[in-house]
């Protein structure tokens, strides 16, 4: 018979190099993988981004209005029973106030410079401007006393001269045309003169008598 000890001596050497073998496998380094081989679950592959657009590129606002654009010259080229998109093509978008359902006000405004247009059910009937145009060189109390009641706006042009103003131009709810024009001096003195239907109907002055 085999004994005990002999037993066990040749069943520890197998043990031993199984664990040895064991150990040596846990110790070795993997292999890394193939970096053209990516998991499409990877947060970290690059992603194909569109450039910044360029400053360049970017177009303003076609209805801010530029500066410079309230002059005499632009408030001469609106006419009554245009619309307002009309009107926004000469001055740029205005500040826009409605009065009621079918009325509105459109202003724009520059410094002490100011143009006003009022629509009613869209189209244009009134005008007023204030702090624009060209004064005149010479205004006369006697040139004031010649502008009488019916006289036609172009014979109150041959008394005051070429270099007027017109201040406002509208038509009312009875379609009559009101006229309000204005002859000043440098230092603001003025005649004023007030039309209906091309007809003068008042007349008024600072002119120093």
């Amino acid at each position: 018979m085999f004994s005990k000890k002999s037993v066990w001596s040749k069943l520890i050497f197998p043990i031993l190099m199984i664990l040895l073998l064991s150990v040596a496998g846990c110790g070795s380094t993997p292999s890394k993988p193939n970096n053209s081989e990516k998991s499409s679950g990877d947060s970290t592959s690059q992603v194909p981004t569109s450039p910044a657009p360029n400053s360049q590129d970017v177009k303003p606002n076609s209805s801010t209005p530029a500066n410079g654009v309230v002059t005499y010259e632009n408030y001469l080229k609106i006419k009554l029973d245009t619309t307002y998109e009309n009107v926004k093509s000469i001055l740029g978008e205005g500040k826009k106030k409605a009065i009621n359902s079918d009325v509105i006000d459109y202003t724009w405004n520059e410094q002490t410079k100011t143009i006003l247009v009022q629509t009613n059910k869209g189209k244009v009937v009134t005008k007023i401007q204030s702090n624009l145009g060209k004064t005149t060189s010479k205004l006369t109390l006697d040139q004031f006393n010649q502008i009488t009641t019916g006289m036609t706006f172009d014979q109150a042009v041959s008394i005051l001269g070429p270099d007027y103003q017109e201040v406002s131009y509208k038509k009312n709810h009875a379609n009559v045309i009101l006229r309000n024009v204005v002859w000043m001096l440098p230092d603001s003195t003025s005649i004023k003169v007030y039309l209906q239907d091309g007809k003068v109907i008042n007349k008024n002055t600072t002119l120093k008598k």
